[in-house]
């Protein structure tokens, strides 16, 4: 095979740089990775419970 019909290898995409929080955002982050429902979730961003016929529902 000659050069020009080689694909052509390119160099891996560099990570993007993580951006600092300020401390109110990074502990809500850090509350919403904690939560194991999706209404610990909705209590943590003040929305109201989700209720279905049968119990809580999972929509987040």
């Amino acid at each position: 095979m000659s050069k020009s019909t080689q694909p052509r290898i390119s160099e891996p995409a560099a990570p993007p740089k993580r951006r600092r929080l300020d401390p109110d955002t990074q502990q809500l982050v850090e509350r919403l990775r904690s939560a194991r429902t999706a209404n610990e979730m909705a209590v943590i961003v003040g929305l109201k419970p989700i209720k279905g016929r049968s119990g809580p529902k999972i929509a987040y």
